[in-house]
């Protein structure tokens, strides 16, 4: 090969290693969104098939916006897996912002049994539950995000 080949590709490679090493060092002060489950309405069934609405809180806490293509989702009670849905036209997250919206949930006549019986497990106390969502952010390079909500349903009696 010769001088006159061989520079430009040498050329090449040193500016795609700046490039590159350009990238790494940016530093992106970028925090995970945080996702609340804010409300639970029961819809009518179908078939063996029982849905719900859920409510969900989606809390930006950095300086710039976060648009998603999408969201999915699953709800779990007690352990067990209740519910799960899929939803596109999530609202935009604003810059230290929310974004509130409802999205559907399904449960299987099965998954709902798993339930109802740890629920009659749990003898009244207070019980357990995680949403785990997966978030597509509509952001060139930006990765799914997976957020996880866990909490506790009150069903215990309050002292008096």
């Amino acid at each position: 090969m010769t001088l006159a080949r061989a520079l430009p590709m040498r050329v090449f490679f040193v500016a795609a290693l700046f490039f590159l090493s350009g990238c790494a060092s940016m530093n992106l002060d970028y925090e995970e969104p945080t996702i609340e489950l804010v409300s639970f309405k029961a819809l009518p069934a179908n078939g063996f098939e029982q849905n719900f609405e859920i409510g969900l809180k989606l809390t930006n806490p950095n300086n710039f916006e976060l648009p998603f293509n999408g969201i999915s989702y699953q709800l779990s009670v007690a352990g067990e897996a209740l519910a799960h849905g899929v939803a596109a036209n999530i609202p935009t997250a604003g810059a230290y912002g929310e974004s509130r919206f409802v999205v559907p949930v399904s449960t299987s006549l099965m998954g709902g049994f798993k339930v109802l019986r740890a629920l009659m497990n749990s003898k009244g106390q207070d019980i357990s539950y995680q949403l785990k969502a997966k978030l597509d952010i509509d952001i060139p390079f930006m990765p799914k995000l997976t957020v996880i909500q866990d909490g506790i349903i009150p069903l215990g009696q309050k002292p008096q």
